[in-house]
């Protein structure tokens, strides 16, 4: 179980965690919902240990592999989508992760050319050929049309652990989640 413990995040005058507490199942699907601003791709940078809380801990990461979608897709522009995915992993994986995202068709593209959607899609196989122990998805189905937010949701509960942050609960329905945690 991943335990936030009275975690202190502010940036500058702004709290956007006072003494917070939180438990995340060790498996499954956790849902992060909430409006925007309210902290909830915070939370995930302090599971991911990239965001530093001031007071407070943060348990049962250690020693786990973790990856992460961010809102934007973060891939190496000049590369294709399966050369950004068999970054992390052997190409027969990539090929089939991009497959299964319905990404086949465009393994070869450089990820310049591709529409965010794309992209989008291309983040989520690189997170999932990383093989890791957690994966946090900072709003997956960003310009994913319903058709590819079904294959991503698939493949999303196929992890070991993720950690979802959306806002939309259509997406939450779509997801399954196991567990769900509103953040006010």
């Amino acid at each position: 179980m991943i335990e936030i413990r009275e975690a202190t995040v502010r940036f500058g005058e702004k709290t956007v965690f006072d003494h917070y507490s939180c438990e995340i199942p060790d498996s499954g699907v956790t849902a992060v919902v909430g409006e925007s601003g309210i902290g909830k791709t915070t939370l995930l940078r302090l599971i991911a240990g990239t965001q530093k809380a001031e007071s407070g801990t943060i348990s049962g990461t250690n020693g786990r592999k973790i990856s992460f979608v961010f809102q934007e897709p973060r891939l190496l522009e000049w590369m294709t989508a399966l050369e950004n995915v068999a970054s992390v992993a052997d190409q027969a994986t990539a090929a089939q992760l991009l497959k299964r995202l319905g990404m086949e068709q465009e393994a070869g593209k450089k990820c310049s050319l591709l529409s965010g959607g794309q992209k989008q899609r291309t983040a989520i196989a690189r997170a999932f050929a990383y093989s890791s122990d957690i994966v946090l998805l900072d709003e997956p189905f960003s310009g994913l049309d319903e058709e590819n937010k079904k294959k991503a949701a698939e493949l999303i509960r196929t992890a070991k652990l993720a950690v979802v942050v959306t806002h939309d609960m259509t997406d939450l329905k779509l997801l399954g989640a196991d567990a769900v945690i509103r953040l006010e």
